[in-house]
């Protein structure tokens, strides 16, 4: 294996780690909660860790969609606290 291919594996292992973690959970979630809304989905994404360009591409939306939710989303937890 090249120089190049074991740097290229390197920094895919951490992405790729990171993208199960979020599949396991949203697995486990969806089981706790039989129908999670998309605005659910999109804070739960949030909360682990997920950018809102790559919530987008995970659900199919657009990321001002994503974007809009998250405004509304953080304006709700700080109402909250």
């Amino acid at each position: 294996m090249s120089k190049y291919q074991l740097d290229q594996e390197v920094t895919q292992t951490p992405s790729t780690d990171r993208l199960l973690r979020v599949i396991i959970a949203l697995l486990l979630r969806q089981k706790e909660e039989q129908a999670v809304s998309l605005k659910r989905q999109i804070e739960i994404l949030d909360d682990l860790g997920m950018r809102p360009v790559e919530i987008a591409e995970t659900l199919g939306r657009t990321p001002t969609y994503v974007s809009k939710e998250l405004v509304g989303i953080r304006k709700h937890k700080k109402r909250e606290n």
